[in-house]
């Protein structure tokens, strides 16, 4: 038996988890000689249903830093893992844990290289402490992100010396981190492995006016704030279409709050839904108005269900998947809302057989990316560390 945990600061939950599950189920069910653990401070007992402890168990750790640290050290020793998946966050001394207990590990990067830049210079631009030095220093350095994206690489590449393999979703990451490395790719631990989508059977092409977004509400990367500028701008000219919104997070009072003050129209906020398929079927638009993301399950998830998807070109991932713009969905400049709202408007305006054209484009598209060929690679990863 091979044993293999993966580390998440919540369980089930956003796209890394779904990538946790889509490995395990595809280890239980081609290789059943693997067993899979997820290590997390909190557990989303809605979300974890039958199906999912099927293929995972869930051990609970500390949320403290350094006891977690202790804690996963002693389930790898107690239950003799094999391997250590560190999904998006570092557990500490990792390094000396792994020389102590012989278990290799896997930093798993499910965000855009250097993603945490963002973070950092939201911290430093609102925090009542950093906030007069940024006035007056910080924001000449900080202003264009390359000095942050400097500052962060220093703190990543110390995750990356850490670990045994280093994945990222696409090979423009993998070059880019080379480059902020001062690494040859060709020499690198770097491996990447872009996240699966599900084949849709029986997708359905006649579309209700329901433009949507699904995913998170926190405005650090989601920036849902400019969805909702969007759609201030096209509600009046659109008056068929409504906005549904399916998710949940800290930003959904600042959102009721925004929707009251700009008087927006026909906004459904839903809440999250453990089964969101139902809400893609209908959705003619799926749009994503993030500041980053690394490889956003909700646009293939929406090519996969033929809707047209529509996001910034803010990072490689997003192009790779919605390119050729106006093919398999629409890449927006970033950060142009006005160009963002004119897209929805010229779609909206589309014929029926026009939409339907893109719509089957863009579920071809996700055929590149089925669990099949996806899980596979993570497959043969992992024996590649074990064997």
């Amino acid at each position: 038996m091979k044993r293999v945990a993966f580390t998440h600061d919540i369980f089930p939950g956003g796209g890394a988890e779904r990538v946790t599950i889509d490995i395990a189920k595809y280890l239980s069910e081609h290789n059943p000689e693997y067993k899979c653990y997820v290590l997390t401070p909190k557990v989303v007992e809605e979300l974890y249903t039958d199906e999912v402890k099927r293929y995972i168990t869930i051990i609970e750790v500390s949320n403290d830093k350094e006891q977690r640290s202790l804690d996963v050290e002693r389930v790898i020793t107690d239950l003799k893992i094999d391997l250590l998946l560190q999904v998006v966050q570092p557990i500490l001394h990792i390094r000396d844990i792994c020389n102590r207990t012989g278990c290799k590990t896997i930093f798993a990067n499910h965000g855009e290289p250097f993603w945490e830049r963002y973070a950092m210079i939201r911290r430093r631009r609102r925090s009542w402490l950093f906030k007069p030095l940024w006035q007056v220093y910080w924001k000449r350095y900080f202003i264009d992100k390359e000095h942050a994206k400097k500052t962060i690489a220093k703190r990543v590449i110390n995750y990356y010396n850490s670990c045994d393999v280093y994945t990222v979703l696409c090979n423009d990451y993998k070059i880019e981190t080379c480059e902020a490395f001062g690494i040859r790719p060709e020499e690198s631990k770097i491996v990447a492995i872009e996240n699966s989508e599900l084949v849709v059977e029986n997708v359905n092409y006649n579309k209700e006016k329901i433009i949507m977004f699904c995913g998170r509400l926190e405005n650090t990367s989601k920036r849902i704030d400019r969805l909702l500028r969007i759609w201030g701008k096209v509600q009046h000219k659109l008056p068929d279409y409504r906005l549904l919104i399916v998710g949940e997070g800290n930003y959904r009072e600042a959102m009721e709050k925004q929707i009251a003050k700009e008087r927006l129209e026909r906004v459904d906020m839903i809440g999250r839904h453990s089964n969101v398929e139902p809400f893609y079927r209908k959705a003619s638009i799926v749009c994503l108005t993030s500041q980053t993301e690394g490889w956003p399950l909700c646009l293939t998830e929406a090519q996969a269900h033929g809707c047209i998807p529509v996001a910034f070109g803010c990072t490689s991932g997003v192009k790779d998947i919605l390119s050729p713009s106006g093919v398999n969905g629409f890449i927006i400049t970033p950060f142009n809302e006005n160009e963002y709202a004119q897209t929805l408007i010229e779609i909206a305006s589309m014929s029926d057989e026009q939409r339907e054209v893109i719509r089957r484009s863009a579920v071809a598209k996700r055929a590149n990316y089925t669990p099949d060929v996806i899980m596979k690679k993570w497959a043969d990863l992992f024996e590649s560390i074990l064997n």
